[in-house]
């Protein structure tokens, strides 16, 4: 995943939970769902990268 996708990722992951937070009127189990699928989002994003990352550096490999 490109360096600027994954900033764009996560600030658009930050507006939602800071919206969560900012709500008064969300029920407590609501804010906790979407505050796991956040959660969930990050982790799938950070293992995309790595998978990115490690099949990067293996076609570098067998390039040389």
């Amino acid at each position: 995943m490109a360096e600027e996708e994954e900033e764009q990722a996560e600030r658009v992951l930050n507006i939602i939970v800071s919206t969560v937070e900012q709500s008064s009127n969300m029920r407590k189990t609501l804010k906790q769902q979407i505050f796991e699928t956040v959660s969930t989002l990050r982790t799938i994003i950070a293992k995309l990268k790595d998978s990115g990352n490690r099949k990067i550096s293996e076609i570098e490999k067998l390039t040389k």
